[in-house]
């Protein structure tokens, strides 16, 4: 116990392994951003909710922008795994209701079983530092081309689908599953992953069967 006039001493944070320090100060930050959003998110406030001082927060960050940057990194890699596991490795005889059904299902389903880490992917636009919106872009951009080659290999040899804008397509296409993504994490039991499978299920349908043929 201290005595009279003794300042009392903060308590040490428990020694950790750098590697390990980061990922609990990145845990840190994903929590704050669920609760308080990205605003919430600064050294001071990541610190105070680890438990420990600044100078341990910038042993590993040199801002919060260089936190965010790095947590938006580490939790879009690992949605976009998510995502990856949803696409079919081979398309010779998927069927295209099928396979855009099956990832409609899984990305919503990957959305509720992760709700953190999606709030942090799926913040608006406008509210994400520059360095974060970059590197949004850029997964994006990259599903958008993978989500744009399924759709060629769907379309191809369909007569009347040489007009068809496919990028556009695609863009369209992770538009409305982000924004499916925000209604499930917004209202849950109004916008469950089936509701909004079905809606996907019903897209595909009605668009490919313009291009039915016999082949």
């Amino acid at each position: 116990m201290a005595s009279p006039g003794t300042a009392r001493k903060r308590p040490y944070a428990p020694r950790m392994a750098p590697a390990e320090r980061r990922e609990q100060l990145l845990d840190t930050a994903l929590r704050i951003i669920n609760t308080d959003g990205v605003t919430g998110v600064s050294v001071d406030a990541v610190a105070k909710a680890a438990g420990v001082t600044r100078p341990v927060v910038y042993g590993q960050f040199t801002d919060t922008h260089h936190i965010l940057r790095d947590l938006l990194r580490r939790e879009g890699e690992r949605a976009l795994a998510q995502v990856a596991d949803a696409l079919p490795a081979d398309l010779t005889d998927a069927d295209p209701i099928a396979t855009f059904t099956h990832v409609a299902e899984s990305f919503f389903t990957a959305v509720t079983t992760h709700p953190d880490r999606w709030r942090a992917i799926l913040l608006p636009v406008d509210a994400t530092p520059p360095p974060v919106h970059t590197y949004r872009q850029q997964a994006e951009a990259s599903i958008r081309a993978q989500f744009a080659d399924i759709t060629r290999h769907f379309l191809a040899d369909r007569p009347g689908t040489e007009a068809i804008d496919v990028d556009l397509l695609a863009h369209l296409l992770l538009t409305a599953m982000e924004e499916g993504g925000r209604l499930v994490l917004d209202d849950p039991d109004a916008y469950p992953p089936k509701r909004l499978t079905t809606m996907a299920r019903f897209m595909a349908e009605t668009f490919f069967a313009r291009y039915t043929t016999d082949r």
